[in-house]
């Protein structure tokens, strides 16, 4: 972990303020004052080099007196300019003036400099030796004594009691030597409370920051309990007002780079300032931090030839090529060296690193995997929304959160939520918390950007219950921007929308000149408050919060346009497109579309405006042009032009369809524009030609001849048919996913097209789960199916509740609204391309039991939301794989225990493994089908989709036998299909082939000389499907049955039926002809057959067969098709 650096005893350290210096001047001769003068300035300056040769003529002038020339080289060894060649002579000569000096004073600093100078050298053990000697040392000798050679225990015995200031001061800077935090600590503020001044400031606050060193190593900064935290806020507001009295103290300078080296750059601009005033008194030499903190602050001389050609790197591109590729050439390299090259490298330059067999050297395998992980995500995060590329990495970062579970808490937070960050970015909230989550300790926090990183990975991740137990741990929660935004949309998501609105009302008052405050404030009203209550707020947004066109504030226009106050978004956004149209144009095409798709008060266009003196449509020859004419003092972009120019002046004077010609080009004035109409078509247009690819807006030139309109219509929407059929005939897809990647925007139109196509394969209904429920969770597709089925009514018949998320019934009442609109059209192509449209009034007509059974549930279906719960990982990973009404309905089932009506076989297995609650569809629909009377009015629907294989649907015997007996001929064709279709699925099972000729001759005895009354509805085909239910009807028979020949199945199948019409002549007449014309068609042997048959008879093989056997065992299932 980062800690507090610092070097207590470096050359020249306070050197204008050190009390030996102070009494060396006051012991000086008159004559050596002024030199001695100059050489504590150059030492002030970190000029050694004037400083050595001001220090050798001083030597030479002091000369005279033993006395001058021991002062001298006590100045020449507290100013650190004593050359290791020196030293011994250095050393004569003040030991000299030890032994004979009779000025107590003078004695006592010649010590003190003994002992300095022999600090960590051959010398040390005698200068140690000489002061030991000593009976009564001086103040300054035990201070230099407790400084550098003291132990603990002299430490501790020289700091109890009241010991004068520079004992004290020994003693804390010992402490300091020997890491003794708490004893310096103590000691140094004790100092500082009875000896005030500059120096014990900074003794008190290096001691300040010796103990915090503790903490740091114990945790990141970022990661910290919040008094940790505000001991380092004092200590940093204590480093820069000691900045402000500082002369070059390189003590402080330490300090302060140490500081801002752990903060980051965050919460620490006031102390950047300060040290950035001092850089040029700063010693590079002294520590890293000082070197780099100059080259952030502009010097980078000082830095190593490779941390400057890496600077130059960051700062021309084609220096960062070449460096890259100098990199790679090298490669391997150690784990130090790869940061800055992850940061530098691009997509295909980390791809090819990463192809290398070995890219460490002198690694472990979790390290070699670490740092393979994080180029990946590097890499794939610089290759924009890749679905592909989000898959590979999430599968990387699940292999190494789960082979190096144990050690993931060891991981440098740095990069691990730099990784984090990056992972979010991807929409991969999930993943990053199986990084950061092992990091996260458990005691109180503070809102540190890792901190924030955390939560709002929780938030994306649906983590609610982590999310609240995190923040609860987090100091000073209620008084940070970014947590109340955190809050605010967790209370909204929960459903408590006052209470986010609250949030948001604290978020204003925190920090009122944010945009992204008021924005919050004023979406939450549009989404869920009336009218007036916007219209209430709106005025309170302040035009200064307008003035930058940001992301948020595009979004309080949307708003307040939305509300009635079209004419505050009016004037920003003319403004913005004289400014820069391009920066606007996506932004404004965006705002007003945006506003024509909601519900919004009447926009009222200004004529003309304040900042526009007139905007003209015009053709510059036979360019069509749009401008906005302006005064000459506003700055203007692209698309305009000064009022002070010809070509401005002659568009001013001209008026429309008038033409002028200037410098050879001919001007004609087409049309003159309000500002906001002329903008909004700059905007279109630049939209439209500088699309880069990634935009999906496009601007089509329409034919001017009617009759070619439809036909290109056609061509345009045909494209992408063959794409949608691959996807629809795709068998490995489970619906859900199908359905929300053909028609992602509208989950209840893709439900319900899903459930009506019959090309697009559909699982069987759930068989798991429970029985009985009291209650089940519904989504679009749940809803979808129950409507075009016709069975909620049945369903709500037996008991069930409805339960739905909210955004779920919202999302269902917003349907309703559109496609029951007398205005809803909505525009397809056939397979054969062919443009064909649905109204309002088509749905009436040919829907009307959907639309009937949408509002049947919206009216019955009960909002519930979800307890605080945390969404499964593994779950959260398909939530953009499918519709949110799907996924929220999971989460629902998952918070509260309520079974949910999955319509997916491969999620309600996936529900169910969790061992989550989930609805036995097949069987609770089943008894709702049963339990009612069989109705075809009601079923057909269901029946005719069911029929067709468009969808799946559990079915009786008797709803079969009621099927044959309904006198239609829809009831014929739906008959039809469930044989071909269903028919093996059906009958296949023993006993059940005879129960299918039941079935044909339940449908041919109900419509025998009854053919006129089954096209009685305007729904009946017109044409008669009898014979071709007996036709395939037999076919199936013959091809279930196992006993002997085809003819003797057959006869089999003739003597069952004449059994069922022995009483019925005319009846069973015509059911011989059926089988002659069968026998014939099929090249079977009438012989064969009439003398099976009569053997049959004859046997009595059949002797139970009759009408009875209809009836037998009408409730039990045929299974569910599809």
């Amino acid at each position: 972990m980062t800690t507090i650096e610092q070097y207590h005893n470096g050359d020249g350290d306070n050197v204008a303020g050190d009390k030996i210096i102070n009494q060396i001047r006051s012991l000086a001769p008159k004559d050596l004052i002024k030199p001695i003068k100059m050489v504590f300035e150059s030492l002030r300056q970190k000029d050694k080099a004037t400083a050595r040769a001001q220090m050798g003529m001083l030597k030479a002038i002091a000369q005279r007196e033993e006395e001058s020339a021991a002062l001298v080289e006590v100045i020449s060894i507290y100013g650190g300019l004593v050359e290791a060649q020196d030293r011994d002579a250095a050393w004569t000569t003040v030991a000299r003036i030890v032994s004979r000096a009779t000025n107590p004073i003078l004695r006592d600093i010649c010590q003190a400099a003994l002992l300095q100078l022999s600090y960590s050298t051959a010398r040390e053990g005698e200068a140690k030796d000489l002061y030991l000697a000593e009976t009564s040392p001086g103040e300054y000798a035990q201070e230099a004594y407790l400084r550098c050679y003291a132990d603990e225990g002299a430490l501790r015995a020289a700091g109890k009691g009241f010991p004068p200031e520079g004992v004290l001061t020994g003693v804390i800077e010992g402490a300091f030597r020997l890491h003794l935090a708490d004893l310096a600590l103590e000691l140094a503020t004790r100092l500082n409370s009875l000896y005030s001044s500059y120096n014990t400031r900074v003794l008190f606050s290096m001691a300040t920051g010796l103990a915090l060193n503790r903490a740091l190593v114990e945790h990141h900064f970022w990661l910290t309990r919040p008094e940790v935290k505000e001991r380092m806020d004092s200590l940093r507001d204590m480093v820069v007002r000691l900045l402000e009295e500082s002369d070059a103290d390189g003590r402080v300078y330490d300090l302060g780079c140490s500081i801002f080296k752990i903060y980051q750059g965050y919460q620490s601009g006031e102390l950047f300032e300060s040290l950035k005033k001092h850089v040029q008194d700063m010693d590079s030499t002294r520590s890293d931090e000082v070197a780099r903190f100059k080259a952030l602050a502009g010097d980078p001389s000082q830095l190593a030839q490779p941390e400057k050609d890496l600077q130059a790197a960051y700062e021309n591109s084609q220096k960062r090529q070449a460096w890259c590729r100098q990199f790679l050439e090298d490669s391997p390299h150690s784990l130090e060296e790869v940061g800055p090259f992850l940061h530098l490298a691009k997509p295909t330059e980390l791809g090819e690193w990463l192809s290398h067999e070995h890219i460490l050297t002198g690694s472990s395998e979790m390290e070699e995997d670490y740092i393979r992980l994080v180029a990946n995500i590097f890499q794939r995060s610089a290759q924009g929304d890749n679905a592909a590329h989000r898959h590979d990495i999430s599968e990387q970062v699940d292999r190494f959160a789960a082979q190096w579970e144990t050690v993931l808490p060891a991981l440098t937070p740095n990069g691990i939520f730099e990784l984090a960050e990056k992972l979010f970015a991807l929409n991969l909230p999930h993943k990053a918390l199986k990084l950061t989550t092992p990091l996260m300790p458990s005691h109180e926090l503070w809102p540190s950007p890792y901190v924030l990183t955390h939560l709002h990975c929780l938030l994306d991740a649906g983590q609610n219950k982590t999310f609240d137990e995190v923040i609860s741990r987090i100091k000073g929660a209620d008084q940070t921007f970014t947590l109340l935004s955190f809050q605010s949309v967790q209370a909204e998501r929960g459903g408590d929308v006052d209470l986010a609105l609250t949030l948001s009302e604290s978020m204003i008052k925190l920090a009122p000149q944010l945009p992204y405050s008021w924005y919050r404030h004023c979406y939450l009203l549009g989404r869920y408050r009336s009218l007036e209550e916007q219209q209430a707020f709106h005025p309170r947004v302040p035009d200064s919060v307008l003035l930058s066109p940001s992301h948020e504030v595009k979004g309080i226009l949307f708003f307040l346009a939305l509300g009635g106050s079209f004419k505050r978004a009016e004037s920003r956004w003319v403004e913005w497109m004289i400014e820069d149209p391009r920066a606007h144009a996506v932004d404004l095409v965006n705002f007003h579309f945006g506003l024509g798709t909601r519900k919004s008060e009447p926009m009222e266009v200004s004529p003309s405006m304040e900042q526009c003196l007139a905007a003209i449509q015009y053709t510059h020859e036979r360019d069509s042009l749009i401008r906005l004419i302006i005064e000459d003092e506003v700055m203007g972009g692209e698309c305009t032009l000064k009022g002070s120019s010809q070509v401005g002046q002659l568009l001013l004077r001209l008026s429309p369809g008038d033409s002028e010609t200037l410098n050879m080009a001919t001007y004609k004035v087409e049309e003159r524009l309000p500002p906001y109409v002329a903008c909004f078509r700059i905007a279109l247009t630049l939209r439209h030609v500088h699309n880069d690819g990634s935009d999906c807006f496009v601007m089509m030139q329409m034919p001017s001849d009617p009759a070619e309109f439809i036909p290109l219509l056609e061509e345009k929407m045909a494209q992408g048919t063959r794409q949608r059929e691959h996807l629809q005939a795709m068998d490995a897809i489970p619906l859900y996913m199908r359905g929300h990647a053909l028609r992602s925007s509208d989950a209840f139109k893709a439900a319900i097209n899903c459930w009506t196509d019959q090309r697009m394969p559909k699982s069987a209904l759930c068989d798991l789960g429970e029985a009985e429920p009291t209650s089940i969770v519904l989504d679009a597709y749940g809803i979808g199916y129950l409507a075009v089925t016709n069975l909620a009514k049945c369903l709500l018949d037996t008991g069930v509740s409805f339960v739905v998320p909210a955004a779920t019934k919202e999302t269902l009442e917003q349907f309703l609204v559109e496609i029951s609109d007398e205005g809803f059209m909505l525009l397809g192509v056939t397979d054969a391309g062919r443009l064909f449209r649905t109204t309002a009034s088509d749905l009436r007509e040919r829907d009307a039991h959907v639309l009937e059974t949408l509002r049947l549930i919206l009216d019955n279906a009960i909002v519930v939301r979800p307890v605080v719960h945390d969404a499964e990982l593994e779950v959260f990973s398909i939530k953009d794989g499918v519709d949110a009404t799907v996924y929220d309905a999971m989460q629902l089932s998952m918070a509260n225990q309520i079974p949910w009506f999955c319509m997916d076989e491969t999620f309600g297995a996936l529900h169910n493994v969790k061992g989550h609650p989930l609805v036995n569809v097949q069987t609770i629909l089943l008894k709702a089908i049963a339990s009612t009377r069989f109705d075809f009015e009601q079923k057909r629907h269901s029946l005719v989709l069911y029929a067709m294989g468009a969808l799946p649907l559990p079915l009786t015997l008797n709803d079969i036998y009621c099927l044959a007996r309904t006198p239609s001929t829809l009831a014929g064709f739906i008959l039809l299909k469930i044989i071909q279709t269903h028919g093996r699925e059906i009958f296949a099972a023993e006993g059940r082939p005879e129960m299918l000729l039941n079935a044909i001759y339940l449908h041919l005895d109900c419509l025998f000389g009854r053919d006129a009354l089954s096209i009685s509805s305007t729904y009946n085909p017109w044409m008669d499907y009898t014979s071709h239910v007996f036709n395939h009807g037999l076919n199936l028979y013959l091809a279930l049955s196992s006993n002997g020949s085809a003819e003797f199945r057959l006869a089999i199948a003739l003597h069952h039926l004449a059994q069922l019409s022995i009483d019925r002549a005319p009846f069973l007449k015509s059911l011989i002809s059926r089988f002659v014309h069968f026998v014939h068609g099929h090249f079977m042997s009438w012989e064969a057959i009439r003398q099976s048959y009569f053997l049959i008879a004859e046997a009595g093989q059949l002797q139970n067969s009759g009408t009875g056997e209809i009836e037998q065992d009408p409730q039990s299932s045929t299974g569910q098709g599809a």
